[in-house]
C-alpha cells in the first residue's frame, strides 16, 4: 500500500512528465477524436480495414479488396472529402465497381506490426469503455504518442537535459498540429514518434553507459522497419551518425584503408560503444525493409503502378527535381502535412509553421558553428542531412513503385521528431536561453491547441 509520503514523492518526481506526456496530449488529441466522426481523407478507411482484417483474414496483399464490414462502416460514417461517392449505408451489397478505386486494399504494401499491436488493444478498449471500434483504434493511436513522449522524457533525463527545457520540448511535440492529427486517426504514422523515441533512448543508453547495445539495436531496427517504411529513418540516420562519429574519433576515413586499422577501430571503446550499436541499427532496419519489399512484390496480385486508387495522382511528365523540392517538407514535421486545422486560420498556421521549422533547423545546424564537441553538436548536422536525404529516397521509392507524383509529406518525417527536438533542447545551455525557449514553446503550444480546438470537424 502506498503511504502519503510515497505518493507525494511520486508526484513530485513525475508530475511534469504526467502533465506534458499524458494529460495535455490526451486532452487535445481526445478532443479531436471526439469531434471527428467521419473518416479522415488521409487513407484512414484503408488503414481501418487493415486493422479489422489482420487477425481474421491474414496480412493483406496488393490486389485484395476491402472487407464488406469495412466498406459499410465507411459508407455509414462518410469521409471528410468532397466528391467521395459510395453506396448508401443500408445497402445490402457493396459492388466493387461502385466503390472509389474499385475497393482495393491500397495500403496492403504497409508492413504489419503497427496493425498487429493496435488491433487487440483496440478490441480491449472497446470492450471496457464501449467507444466503438473506430474510436477505440483511434485511442490506440493516441497511446502510441503517449508512449513516445514518455520515452523522450526518459531519454532527456538520461542525457542530462534540463527538466524545464525537456518539458517545453515535449509540449511542442505533443500539441503540434500534425502530431495531434495523425495521433487522432487510424494510421501507422501514429507509431512514428514512438519508434523514433525508442531509437533515441537506445542511443542515449549506449552513449551514457559506454557499452554496446547491438542485440537490442537489431530488435528495434527490425521492429521499426516492420511498422512503417518511414520508421526506418531513425535507425538508419542515427545508426549511421553513431558509426560516423565513432569513425571520426578513431582517425577518420583513413581507418578504412587497412584490415588492421579497421579491426583496431571495431574493437576500440568507441567502436564497441557507438559503431557496433549504430551498425546494428542501420543494418537490421535496412535488411528488414528489403525483406518486406521482396515479400510485398512477390505476393501482389496486381501491379502497383496499375492500382486504380492512384489514377488521380499519375504524372506522365513528372520530373525528379519535384522530389528534391518536396523533400524540403521534412524540415517542418510539426506542420507541413495535411490536417484540417490549417484551413481554419491560415495566419496562425503560417506563424506556427515558420516558428517550428526555423527552430528545428537552427537547433540541428548549430553544431556546424560551435567549437565544443558535445553529442548534440556532433550529430545535429548529420541528422539534418540524413533527414533531407531520407525524404528524397522515400519520394523516389513511391514514384518508382506506383508511377505517381509521390507528394512527399512531412508526416513521413514524424519518426524523426524525437531526435530533432532532443538535439534542439540539448543545445540550449544557458539558463536565460532555456527560459526564453520555454516561453516560446508555451506560446507555440497555446496557439496550436487553440487553433485545433476551434477548428470545426465533421
Amino acid at each position: 500500500m502506498l503511504s502519503a509520503g510515497r505518493l507525494t514523492s511520486f508526484f513530485k518526481k513525475w508530475w511534469l512528465p504526467l502533465l506534458f506526456c499524458v494529460v495535455l496530449p490526451t486532452a487535445v488529441v481526445g478532443n479531436v477524436i471526439q469531434r471527428h466522426s467521419q473518416f479522415s481523407p488521409i487513407d484512414e478507411g484503408a488503414h481501418f480495414d487493415y486493422v479489422e482484417r489482420l487477425y481474421s483474414h491474414g496480412i493483406p496483399v496488393l490486389g485484395d479488396r476491402m472487407l464488406t464490414s469495412s466498406m459499410r462502416e465507411m459508407a455509414c460514417r462518410g469521409t471528410a472529402l468532397e466528391g467521395i461517392i459510395t453506396p448508401p449505408c443500408d445497402a445490402k451489397k457493396f459492388p466493387y465497381d461502385q466503390w472509389p478505386g474499385g475497393a482495393y486494399q491500397y495500403q496492403a504494401q504497409q508492413p504489419p506490426l503497427y496493425y498487429a499491436v493496435t488491433a487487440p488493444v483496440a478490441k480491449a478498449i472497446d470492450v471496457v469503455i464501449g467507444r466503438g471500434i473506430l474510436g477505440s483504434i483511434r485511442l490506440v493511436s493516441m497511446l502510441w504518442l503517449i508512449g513516445g513522449l514518455l520515452l523522450m522524457w526518459k531519454t532527456a533525463a538520461l542525457l542530462g537535459i534540463s527538466r524545464l527545457t525537456t518539458a517545453a520540448g515535449l509540449m511542442l511535440v505533443g500539441l503540434a498540429p500534425t502530431v495531434v492529427y495523425y495521433s487522432a486517426i487510424v494510421t501507422n504514422d501514429a507509431a512514428g514518434i514512438f519508434f523514433g523515441a525508442l531509437v533515441c533512448y537506445l542511443a542515449a543508453l549506449a552513449h551514457v553507459r559506454q557499452r554496446s547495445y547491438a542485440k537490442y539495436a537489431i530488435a528495434i531496427g527490425v521492429a521499426a522497419a516492420l511498422s512503417k517504411i518511414s520508421c526506418v529513418l531513425p535507425p538508419v540516420i542515427i545508426g549511421a551518425a553513431l558509426t560516423l562519429v565513432s569513425l571520426q574519433h578513431s582517425g577518420g576515413i583513413s581507418t578504412l584503408r587497412s584490415v588492421d586499422s579497421l579491426r583496431t577501430w571495431w574493437n576500440s571503446t568507441s567502436g564497441k560503444t557507438y559503431a557496433r550499436t549504430g551498425t546494428a541499427l542501420l543494418a537490421s532496419s535496412i535488411a528488414a525493409t528489403l525483406a518486406w519489399v521482396v515479400y510485398f512484390n512477390a505476393t501482389a496480385t496486381i501491379a502497383p503502378e496499375t492500382l486504380p486508387t492512384f489514377d488521380v495522382m499519375r504524372a506522365p511528365g513528372f520530373q525528379f527535381t519535384t522530389i528534391l523540392n518536396q523533400a524540403m517538407t521534412f524540415f517542418a514535421p510539426f506542420t507541413d502535412s495535411y490536417q484540417p486545422f490549417q484551413f481554419w486560420n491560415t495566419s496562425v498556421f503560417d506563424i506556427l509553421h515558420r516558428m517550428s521549422m526555423y527552430a528545428l533547423v537552427a537547433g540541428c545546424a548549430a553544431g556546424v558553428f560551435v567549437t565544443s564537441r558535445k553529442w548534440w553538436s556532433a550529430i545535429g548536422p548529420l541528422v539534418l542531412a540524413g533527414l533531407y536525404a531520407g525524404g528524397v529516397v522515400i519520394g523516389i521509392g513511391i514514384w518508382r513503385t506506383y508511377d505517381i507524383n509521390p507528394g512527399v509529406s512531412s508526416r513521413y518525417a514524424l519518426p524523426m521528431v524525437p531526435i530533432l527536438v532532443l538535439i534542439l533542447c540539448a543545445g540550449i545551455q544557458r539558463a536565460t536561453a532555456q527560459k526564453v525557449f520555454a516561453v516560446g514553446a508555451f506560446a507555440f503550444s497555446a496557439m496550436s491547441a487553440w487553433m485545433i480546438i476551434q477548428t470545426p470537424l465533421v
